[in-house]
This record gives structure tokens, sequence and C-alpha cells, in this order.
């Protein structure tokens, strides 16, 4: 089950798939530690309908306009598979 990361409930852990932006905010992104496999955890809301994203040990602020092109998948649902699979 993937999601945008503006979807993502506050607090579950995630895995970071995509970032659907232009080449340079997907490389200021991956600078900051989000690229394809981090964990991170959305930790609040904003004013602005923003997240602060707890990520590589940092946290960081990203609005909202950024993260309904980020793509994550909840732990939860890749436990699941490997359940599945095994």
């Amino acid at each position: 089950m993937t999601l945008t990361l503006d979807r993502a409930p506050i607090g579950e852990p995630l895995v970071f798939l995509e970032a659907s932006t232009a080449p340079e905010v997907a490389r200021r992104l991956a600078e900051l530690g989000l690229r394809r496999g981090a964990h991170l955890t959305c930790v609040q809301r904003t004013s602005g309908r923003g997240r602060v994203v707890s990520v590589a040990g940092s946290r960081i602020a990203i609005d909202a306009a950024t993260l309904v092109r980020l793509t994550v998948q909840p732990i939860s649902a890749l436990d699941e598979l490997v359940r599945e699979s095994a």
C-alpha cells in the first residue's frame, strides 16, 4: 500500500519510495536524507498543511505542495509482504 506523504499518519514508521518533483528538488531532498529506502516518520502537522518529518536523525519541514509529490509506504505493509512470501 503506497500513499503520498500528505496522507501518511503521524507517528507511523514509513519507507520513502519516490519524489515526483523537479530534479533539483529531488536532489535537495536526497541531501536531507529523503532518498529511496530511507526510513522516516511524520512527527507533526504544520499550520499550512505541511509536515515535520524525522529522517536520518534530523527533522525537516516540508510544505504541502511538495508532500503530495512524495510517495511512501508504511513499514507495517512491508512486514506483511514479507510474512506472506515466507
